[in-house]
């Protein structure tokens, strides 16, 4: 992919890449409790009395990343903010990599998993999930999509970048089964420790698309640099997380709240979020994408 030609521009992806790639789990972010309400969640029920303690993969903006200043923001942020507001709760995030964020919660390391989360029954299995919005899989590209690349079946015979081993891989190893059975090219699947890190490779020209989701898609393209070219690929809803069913409860019953307050809506609206339209509650088995 070409390089930007105004250095401006290039000095400020570089600054949005050096924040969104740092995967410090050590790195945290903390607001204010409440004052006046008694905690909704009993102390044997939390990590900590009186904080709820969130796990996220700060690598997705306008998401969940890190800014300037290293603080964890992000949708996702705002979300679990109000949640630990409405729970009488201070909020507590932890930047962690992805595939630690279930092991973590499963042992008690932390007490809620908002990472935008693909649900799926497997996955239901092994953790509590609340599902909570809608995303589907979207492609980037170089800027003038060069490879002319408008659908699902074009990505046949390129290499395509995902993170680490999730959701977007997954959609484009079923992709690859339907090019197989077709007879056409399969797609070349590259992982990589980050999207910031993804970006970089087809920044570089070492891939001919992203695959992440499209509020993800739609933020870099925002660069100047970078175009959505295919979406809602294989759409389903997201979950969060959790080790404890006291805790799912509570956050579930928060999300209601919230829905009828209209702060879902506004957010998701914000942020280009599709809302899951289905019950707002620890969830198993099958599910639609509404």
């Amino acid at each position: 992919m070409r390089r930007l030609l105004i250095a401006a521009s290039s000095a400020a992806l570089l600054l949005t890449v050096a924040a969104c790639g740092s995967e410090d789990s050590s790195s945290s972010s903390a607001a204010a409790a409440p004052t006046g309400c008694t905690p909704k969640v009993g102390k044997s029920d939390l990590v900590k009395a009186g904080t709820l303690t969130i796990s996220t993969n700060a690598t997705l903006p306008p998401m969940q990343y890190l800014d300037a200043s290293k603080k964890i923001v992000g949708m996702r942020v705002d979300l679990g903010n109000e949640i630990a507001k409405l729970l009488c709760l201070t909020p507590k995030f932890v930047n962690i990599p992805f595939d630690a964020q279930i092991p973590g919660v499963q042992s008690g390391r932390w007490d809620m998993i908002d990472t935008g989360m693909f649900y799926t029954p497997e996955r239901a299995e092994t953790v509590t999930l609340v599902p909570y919005e809608i995303q589907g899989v979207s492609v980037s590209v170089a800027k003038g999509n060069p490879k002319k690349i408008t659908s699902e079946d074009d990505l046949s015979g390129k290499a395509i970048a995902v993170e680490a081993p999730g959701y977007e891989f997954d959609t484009l190893t079923a992709l690859n089964k339907k090019l197989k059975t077709a007879g056409k090219p399969q797609v070349t699947i590259r992982t990589f420790t980050t999207t910031a890190d993804a970006y970089q490779a087809l920044s570089a020209g070492q891939v001919e698309g992203v695959a992440i989701v499209e509020s993800v898609t739609s933020y870099y393209q925002k660069d100047g640099r970078f175009e959505t070219a295919v979406k809602g690929m294989n759409p389903a809803p997201l979950a969060l997380g959790f080790g404890k069913q006291k805790t799912a409860d509570a956050v579930a019953g928060a999300l209601n709240t919230l829905r009828d307050k209209g702060y879902l809506a506004t957010l998701f609206k914000k942020y280009g979020v599709t809302p899951y339209t289905g019950d707002l509650k620890v969830t198993t088995g099958a599910i639609s994408a509404k």
